[in-house]
């Protein structure tokens, strides 16, 4: 497979994952065991053009909430936009202290596995905790600080970003589509932040310039991916539940374990 190729399907991967509450780095671990990826060609340049693709996803398509947001800001009115900066905050402050360490620890492939199984727990307790009684407008800080300690708790791989957050939300007494809303919310700030600590931790400059036509290609299928997977989440726990992935999640893991015992992961 050419490496345009693997550019264009690691892309659709991370587009599709990102917000999907199925794990966007197992699967980009699971890609990185099968296409042994080479460091130079799918290093910080692609990291970071794929990551900006989703949050790029994300910022259109809750466009006019972020835009209803900053003139909450402008006329006063400055509940949710705090309940948005205290909920990111957790997540923010964790990436900060423990990214590095996570990447380098704690991408083994039992690891994610057991996160996917522990994560598909939470999401059953979850959804039967729910009493979707609180709606947007009605979330309290308690709840955005919960909902944001979640989201930092996904630094774990194998956990979801959405699925965490989403459950917590649940477990709180959200509405499923407003955790769903918020969930996105918060991880904007969170996806831009870390593209951003990428670029800033970069030790060698030049290499931002490497393989730019795999980062172009990289960024747009992750972009064209990542809003797809958005809108269809949105619309698709409106009327279902998060158990619908658990399946996924479980076969995944299964899958993982049995590379790892096999000595082919």
């Amino acid at each position: 497979m050419s490496d345009l190729a693997i550019a264009t399907l690691l892309g659709l991967v991370q587009g599709l994952t990102e917000f999907l509450p199925v794990s966007s780095t197992a699967h980009l671990v699971i890609a990185e065991k099968l296409f042994h990826l080479d460091p130079e060609r799918f290093g910080l340049t692609f990291d970071v053009a794929v990551h900006l693709g989703t949050a790029l996803a994300v910022l259109l398509y809750f466009a006019g909430t972020w835009i209803g947001l900053v003139r909450d800001v402008f006329s006063g009115r400055w509940r949710l936009p705090l309940l948005v900066v205290v909920g990111t905050l957790p997540a923010a402050i964790a990436g900060v202290l423990f990214q590095s360490a996570v990447e380098d620890q704690l991408r083994d492939v039992r690891v994610v596995a057991a996160a996917l199984v522990i994560g598909s727990l939470v999401f059953l307790a979850a959804e039967r905790m729910a009493t979707q009684r609180v709606d947007l407008a009605r979330i309290g800080w308690g709840t955005a600080i919960f909902m944001g300690a979640a989201q930092a708790i996904a630094l774990i791989p194998g956990v979801s970003r959405s699925g965490i957050t989403i459950s917590a939300g649940l477990a709180a007494g959200v509405q499923r589509i407003d955790a769903t809303r918020l969930s996105f919310l918060l991880a904007t700030p969170v996806i831009i932040g870390a593209s951003a600590k990428t670029l800033l931790d970069a030790r060698d400059a030049s290499g931002l310039l490497a393989e730019p036509q795999l980062a172009v290609a990289g960024f747009i299928v992750s972009f064209v991916s990542g809003f797809s997977a958005v809108a269809f989440l949105v619309r698709f726990l409106r009327a279902h539940s998060l158990n619908w992935f658990i399946p996924y999640r479980l076969l995944l893991a299964a899958a993982l374990l049995l590379a790892a015992f096999l000595g082919v992961a």
